[in-house]
């Protein structure tokens, strides 16, 4: 059923707090696009996505496409917005699902490096001190966050790509030694699509007293993701790629076991049991008290690192995309891409291109390096295909309506280097 805010709020605190207390997958369902299940689940699913209609997308690693789910989504929000009323979505329980995760361990976030840093200032770093193990492989928005730490005396280690575009776990054993807080990685390479063992990650740093935060934005609902498997204890995921949602609206996955060692990141009304119906000791008719408010903080994951009401309109276009993603199957949409991956790797090499993708990779990701990029625009443009062009490199990225028929011409108007 469709849930508002106006009916939390005149049901007072009871309801409030059973909402966005601890399970962060309380919303209730928002009927945000009722049959989106009904829509096509066979792959290529082009008529799903109108938008790439007349041309060739192969760019969903930059950005997603939106399919029919999120405009049914986003069109059932507006409507009720004109109503005056606020449309709530179970968005983090169907991400919970999707990573294998308990609901209760998965909150909001703004994007995938608030989240980031908001674990590691949960750790208390830098000024805690001990090291933080990265790679030349996370998230390049990522390295300014380390850089600053480093700059403040925090031990920070980039492990680098080794001669395959790898970063192997005998460079992993070596930078991760005893008194490391973090590790810091990106499942999947948004640069090349290497993709981390998370498992031997996680066991290796574990062995050491480590803890392991994952970068889960070029995973997540492109190729299988199991959390609780591979010991995570942290992970964020931003919804504007492979989840089919916007920016503004990611998901924070803390392990629930760990909140007794961390510290509150930051300070919002979300973190209180009773914030639509306070004790205040201020105005006229309120009881007399020391102080003027006095709040009952939740013990929660979203108790620690919620701060206030999520991006309410992402929050139902990302659960109507979810639940697309679901009825089709991520197995699913991961075996669809195999054969375009494979025809990739093998048409570029043998052009001559410089392939820096692992050749075993199933992450949705291929690319080749390449000295100013952007002089390849002009063929591709001619052709209607778009990619991503970097100073030194070019990325691909497949999806759901892509087929073989849109790698053969992206192939052939690209030619050879």
């Amino acid at each position: 059923m469709s849930t508002t805010r106006r009916h939390f709020l005149k049901c007072g605190s009871l309801s409030i707090a059973a909402a966005f207390g601890a399970p962060a997958g309380a919303f209730a369902s928002s009927e945000a696009a009722p049959d989106s299940v009904s829509l096509s689940r066979a792959l290529p699913a082009r008529a799903v996505f109108p938008g790439v209609a007349g041309k060739i997308y192969l760019n969903s690693a930059a950005q997603h496409p939106w399919g029919l789910p999120a405009q049914k989504a986003a069109q059932h929000y507006t409507s009720e917005k004109l109503q005056g009323e606020d449309v709530f979505a179970d968005a983090a329980a169907r991400f919970a699902r999707l990573v294998n995760a308990d609901a209760d361990c998965v909150t909001y976030a703004p994007s995938t490096s608030m989240g980031e840093y908001l674990v590691t200032r949960a750790l208390g770093l830098p000024e805690a001190g001990g090291r933080v193990v990265t790679d030349a492989l996370h998230f390049v928005g990522s390295f300014y966050l380390y850089e600053q730490y480093r700059q403040q005396g925090l031990d920070v280690v980039t492990i680098p790509m080794d001669a395959s575009y790898r970063i192997t776990m005998e460079a992993m054993d070596k930078a991760i030694v005893p008194g490391t807080k973090l590790v810091a990685m990106s499942h999947v390479s948004l640069y090349n699509g290497f993709t981390h063992d998370l498992k031997a990650v996680c066991d290796l740093a574990h062995s050491r007293g480590a803890l392991v935060y994952v970068d889960l934005i070029q995973s997540a609902g492109a190729m299988p993701v199991d959390l609780r498997a591979a010991g995570v204890d942290f992970a964020a995921c931003g919804t504007y790629k492979w989840l089919m949602g916007d920016f503004g609206f990611a998901f924070l996955y803390v392990r629930k076991d760990l909140l007794p060692r961390l510290k509150r990141p930051w300070y919002g009304y979300f973190q209180t049991n009773n914030f639509a119906a306070p004790e205040l000791h201020a105005y006229p008719l309120d009881a007399p008290g020391a102080q003027p408010y006095v709040s009952s903080q939740k013990q929660t994951v979203g108790g620690y690192f919620s701060g206030a009401l999520p991006a309410l309109g992402p929050m139902c276009i990302c659960a109507s995309s979810l639940e697309w993603l679901e009825s089709v199957g991520v197995g699913a949409i991961e075996a669809h891409r195999q054969p375009m991956l494979a025809a990739l790797q093998k048409g570029l090499r043998s052009r001559g291109f410089q392939v820096v993708t692992p050749p075993e990779s199933r992450s949705p990701i291929v690319t080749f390096a390449y000295r100013n990029a952007a002089q390849l625009e002009p063929r591709l443009k001619a052709a209607g295909i778009e990619i991503t062009l970097r100073a030194n490199h070019a990325r691909i990225s497949p999806s759901v309506f892509n087929d073989i028929a849109d790698i053969d011409a992206f192939l052939a108007a690209v030619g050879s280097p």
